[in-house]
């Protein structure tokens, strides 16, 4: 009996969902997230759909990234999002307005969102190209 609980324990890691690191928008194929500066404190995302099938987003949601040696690190902002997945059909993008935090450090900095394809992958994690701030 004490061998099911360790049986059960390993059947639910092995099922476990495994997070892909996010991609940048050079690497993505199908689904792919852009940035533009539209102000010094205002970045447009947008996410264009070139798949076969709808995906699900919510660009509000998306979280800001800076560089630190060769490593990401997410931006903690005040932002209030409303958690609504809304859906992008092939062929079609979606843009989204970000301001950017007061007093940014200069740096390199990348925003990353979450995208759903249940086609394809469940979730997964874009990353805009860097830009950057200062």
């Amino acid at each position: 009996m004490k061998i099911l609980p360790l049986l059960v324990g390993f059947i639910l890691a092995a099922c476990a969902p495994v997070s892909p690191a996010p991609t940048s928008a050079a690497e993505a194929s199908d689904v792919r997230l852009t940035s533009e500066r539209v102000s010094p404190a205002v970045v447009r995302l947008t996410l264009h759909n070139d798949s076969a099938g709808r995906v699900g987003y919510n660009l509000c949601s998306s979280t800001l990234q800076r560089k630190s040696d060769s490593t990401w690190t997410r931006v903690p902002t005040d932002e209030v999002c409303t958690m609504v997945l809304m859906s992008l059909e092939p062929g079609r993008s979606a843009t989204f307005d970000k301001s950017l935090p007061a007093g940014l450090s200069p740096g390199q900095y990348r925003y990353v969102t979450s995208v759903e394809n249940p086609v394809e992958v469940p979730q997964t994690e874009i990353a805009t190209d860097p830009f950057t701030v200062g």
